[in-house]
């Protein structure tokens, strides 16, 4: 054996097998420590907060419904709204099932759960012709078959605790509202070794080859084009449904114009921009906002600030603020009501904002979207007529004018958006999970 050494010190070899025979025993405590505390693991946080033991969802302590896991990445908050909505539908349909919707990223370790996502949103905000570039590489075959060998070890092994957790627990059936989780599952699925359905319900107007795996029993996309692209990738045609991307059902309810903006005391003589820069107010949206109140229609002005309180700050500060045309919010669950009471959107193009805004039947003017999945949502929705590419603050403010004051432009605009919308995207992907775990267990038994 080779003996360490140190400059001109060299350190004697019985020190160096002792060192490591300690190492070896603090190892092997470390791993017997796991062991006995394993049985305590987390794994699905109910809807609003807190942990459940991974005893009180074992079988027979739970009830006698099904037991489904949701799971998503909190890389935006997209794939975590449409989780919740399918949490809600899938409830609405079995009373009796314990669904439980989790961030995949809690299972990771400390340092890839801190930069997965935060990586994604500098780039997408601080760089993104760098991110587009990267998106349209990665989709093509060769590079994304030299490099996935690469990225998929290293998501895999960060999910090392998912997988145990959920071969321990095994639910009667998993459900992953973005891609991460069924990387980490599809090769288990394939094993054997997850014997429960899985399935995968893509939230964006597009399909990127990281969606495509095998051992996936059932996809569920937005469009008969996001099939043909999942298809182009790989999976076969006939385990890809149709059905739309899943938004909450209170989406679906209408309260209407006048007793939406009565909730929110807006005046309702008043045309109604609302403006939308994702979860962490994304854009130059306060500059925005001072334009829109500008404009000749007068109208209210909201924006949407999410989780940016220094973003919210700067719009309070505007004179159009402390005038009562423009209006801040921050973080808000009652964005179905927002939509309901304004004339016009203006946002980014993430698919669940999309979405909820086709269901909404409200215009929307898709600022600077970012390269890659957000681009490919904003073509699908300007080809349907429902939405206006606006790339400067003069394209949002032409587009905005022309629909406040042409109300049969703006009808157009609704009446396209209500043909692309699916409203009850989130009941049939309930209905057909329901319905395919049923076939899936008399199969097994």
């Amino acid at each position: 054996m080779k003996v360490p050494r140190i400059g001109n010190f060299r350190i004697p070899a019985r020190l160096t097998q002792r060192w490591r025979a300690r190492l070896r025993a603090q190892r092997r405590w470390w791993r017997a420590r796991w062991r006995q505390s394993s049985g305590g693991e987390v794994l699905f946080p109910p809807v609003g907060g807190g942990v459940v033991a991974v005893e009180t969802l074992a079988a027979g302590a739970a009830p006698a419904g099904a037991r489904i896991a949701i799971l998503h990445a909190t890389a935006g908050s997209g794939h975590k709204r449409a989780a919740q909505a399918l949490a809600a539908a899938i409830s609405a349909q079995s009373p009796s099932a314990t669904v439980r919707e989790v961030d995949t990223l809690v299972f990771a370790s400390r340092l890839y759960r801190g930069t997965y996502a935060t990586s994604y949103n500098a780039m997408a905000a601080r760089a993104p012709r760098l991110w587009g570039a990267l998106y349209h590489s990665w989709a093509i075959a060769p590079i994304n078959r030299s490099t996935a060998p690469v990225r998929l070890a290293l998501d895999r092994m960060n999910l090392r605790r998912l997988v145990r957790v959920l071969e321990r627990e095994s639910p009667d059936a998993v459900v992953c509202t973005h891609f991460l989780p069924v990387e980490a599952l599809s090769p288990i699925r394939g094993r054997g070794r997850l014997p429960v359905p899985l399935y995968c319900v893509i939230t964006d107007f597009t399909a990127h080859p990281f969606w495509a795996f095998p051992h996936v029993d059932w996809y569920f996309v937005a469009s008969d084009r996001v099939a043909t692209e999942l298809e182009g990738h790989g999976v076969s045609r006939e385990r890809i449904v149709v059905t739309g991307i899943p938004v909450d059902p209170k989406f679906e309810q209408r309260l209407g114009r006048e007793a939406a903006r009565a909730r929110l005391d807006l005046d309702p003589g008043r045309p109604v921009v609302l403006v939308m820069g994702g979860g962490g107010g994304v854009g130059p949206l306060v500059e925005l906002a001072s334009a829109l109140a500008a404009l000749a229609q007068q109208p209210i002005v909201v924006v949407v600030c999410g989780t940016n309180a220094k973003l919210k700050h700067e719009v309070e500060q505007l004179a159009a603020a402390r005038a009562g045309r423009v209006r801040a919010l921050g973080f808000t669950d009652e964005v179905d009501v927002l939509l309901e009471a304004c004339d016009v959107v203006v946002g980014k193009a993430g698919g669940l904002t999309c979405a909820e805004a086709l269901v909404k039947r409200v215009p929307l003017v898709v600022f600077r979207p970012t390269p890659g999945q957000e681009a490919r949502n904003a073509d699908y929705l300007v080809g349907g007529g429902a939405a206006v590419h606006a790339e400067s603050i003069a394209d949002v403010l032409t587009t905005t004018a022309r629909w406040l004051s042409d109300t049969e432009a703006r009808g157009r605009a609704r009446e396209a958006a209500g043909r692309l919308a699916q409203p009850h995207a989130a009941e049939r992907i309930a209905r057909h999970v329901l319905e395919s775990m049923v076939i899936a267990a008399s199969r097994s038994a």
